[in-house]
This record gives structure tokens, C-alpha cells and sequence, in this order.
């Protein structure tokens, strides 16, 4: 994956602040779906899951067969009514992975953003699913919001207890929270987060790489230009 963090690299330092959530909100999702499969793998192997009927296991599995050709839209059906029929575990994963279809749609479509937000707050206020999948629904949520121009309040009221220190995911929420505060046209509240990435030891070099990024075309943004020579009367 480190080409792809490269990449969103190259392209911010490219891109002005005015542009760059366009690309670099689309990055975030697709990172985010990446945790959720790695969190879903970790939830599969945990006591949560074989806690259930092993049966859940193999309707999940026949259900993930019967998705492979499908595209984008068409898995959203079927991922759901799985979900309402399994009040297990592998429901829950089924109705992860319907919201994250939504979100891929959300861009674009606003009802597919209104359903990709209510499934994942529905998720969060789930209180039989580990903490781990209820806070990244949470992130989520936030992120939908975001990329399909939310309130800054309902992006902030999702992530406040994500930005906790000792949260796993602060780093991931406090990225999210500067890039709202840019799109809101708040600079200083985003740069005091994305100096608090930089000095974070639990961050990635690639996530820290991302933040100084952002940090200067803040403080370029912010630093007044120089007055214009009074012209020659």
C-alpha cells in the first residue's frame, strides 16, 4: 500500500487547500475500508464470533460467494437482508459491510450518504459489538459526512470521543477532524490538530508525512502576503 500513500502525498503537495479534500477525502474511505476488513478478520477469529453458531459462519461465507460478481449497488440488498435475518456477528459484519457500499456512493448520492451515516450510527449504538467496530463506525460516519459536505457539528459530535488519548483510533479521527476544520474554513483548529499528529509516536511516517503536508499549505495560507507596491502616480 505504500504507493498509494505516496501518491496522496505527491498529489497534496501538488493540490491547494482548496482542492486537495477532493482527492484526499476519497483517500481516507478507501483507508478506512482497509481497517474495517482487517478489523472484521480480527472480530472472526475472537470469542464474539464463535460464540455463534458455527451454520452463521456458512451462510456468511455462501452469502459472500453469491457477492463476488455483483457490483457496488447490487450487494446492498442481499448484505442487508442477511443482516436483518442473523443477530450475530456475521450480521453485524454484513451490515458493516452494506453501510461501507453506501459510503462508496455517497459522493455522488445523497440518499446513498443519508443511508451510509444512519447504518453506521446504528452500528455504533450497537452495544453487543466490541468497542473496536462500534468506534470506527463512528469514524465512519464522520467521514460520510465529511465527503458529502455534512455539518461540522454532527462530523465533531461523531468524533469527540474518538479524539480521547488512549483511543486506537485517534490518530485516524484526529486527521479526519482537520480536514473538516479546513473544509469549514477554520485553519487554526486544523493546524493544532495536525501538529498534534506530527508529535504523536504512535502515527505512521506516512500519516505524519501527510500531516506536514497539510501543516504547510496551512501556513502558507495563513502567513499574510506582502503589501502590493503603491503604484507610480
Amino acid at each position: 500500500m505504500s504507493d498509494i500513500f505516496d501518491e496522496v502525498s505527491a498529489e497534496l503537495r501538488r493540490d491547494n487547500m482548496g482542492a486537495a479534500w477532493n482527492k484526499y477525502g476519497r483517500y481516507i474511505i478507501g483507508a478506512a475500508v482497509a481497517i474495517v476488513v482487517l478489523v472484521a478478520a480480527v472480530i472472526a477469529g475472537s470469542s464474539y464470533i464463535r460464540g455463534q453458531e458455527e451454520a452463521a459462519s456458512v451462510r456468511y461465507d455462501a452469502l459472500l460467494q453469491t457477492l463476488v460478481e455483483l457490483d457496488t449497488q447490487e450487494k446492498i440488498a442481499p448484505l442487508e437482508a442477511f443482516a436483518a435475518a442473523e443477530d450475530n456477528g456475521y450480521g453485524a459484519l454484513a451490515r458493516f459491510t452494506a453501510a461501507l457500499a453506501h459510503a462508496e456512493k455517497s459522493q455522488t448520492n445523497s440518499a446513498s450518504a443519508d443511508a451510509a451515516i444512519a447504518s453506521f450510527d446504528a452500528l455504533a449504538d450497537t452495544s453487543g459489538l466490541p468497542h473496536s467496530l462500534r468506534d470506527l463506525a463512528q469514524l465512519q460516519a464522520a467521514i460520510v459526512l465529511l465527503d458529502s459536505k455534512g455539518s461540522l457539528q454532527e462530523i465533531e459530535l461523531r468524533l469527540d470521543r474518538l479524539l480521547d488519548d488512549g483511543n486506537g483510533l485517534q490518530p485516524m479521527a484526529r486527521e479526519t477532524m482537520a480536514l473538516a476544520y479546513m473544509t469549514y474554513d477554520k485553519p487554526l483548529k486544523a493546524r493544532e490538530l495536525f501538529k498534534a499528529q506530527i508529535g504523536d509516536a504512535r502515527v505512521t511516517s506516512l500519516t505524519r508525512e501527510r500531516a506536514s503536508i497539510m501543516l504547510e499549505s496551512l501556513s502558507a495560507a495563513l502567513t499574510p502576503s506582502p503589501a502590493a507596491p503603491e503604484a507610480q502616480k
